[in-house]
């Protein structure tokens, strides 16, 4: 399989990213931060792991994920993941979320 299309960040700018920020991949190397075409792979087999479960719609690989595009068959989206919120005033004082 190989992708192509249209990138937002290309996998060289992605590869950039993840080194500036120190995130790391198990790669064929051990764990790193993924270069670019390892960045393309990571892709490509996301994507083939949407393919292969027949009911899945999205997959999520570390930061990255990919989601089937619902209007054009065999395109998908391609995510990364830039962090994790919640709403404080949701919380109680020990951390939970309020009754």
């Amino acid at each position: 399989m190989r992708i192509t299309g249209e990138f937002a960040l290309t996998p060289e700018e992605l590869s950039g990213l993840f080194e500036a920020k120190g995130w790391k991949y198990h790669t064929d190397r051990g764990l790193t931060v993924p270069t670019e075409g390892e960045i393309e792979v990571i892709l490509t087999r996301l994507v083939a792991e949407v393919l292969d479960d027949g009911e899945a719609i999205g997959i999520q690989g570390g930061r990255l994920m990919v989601w089937k595009d619902p209007e054009l068959p065999n395109s998908y989206d391609l995510f990364l993941n830039i962090g994790f919120v919640w709403d404080d005033d949701a919380l109680d004082d020990e951390g939970s979320v309020a009754a």
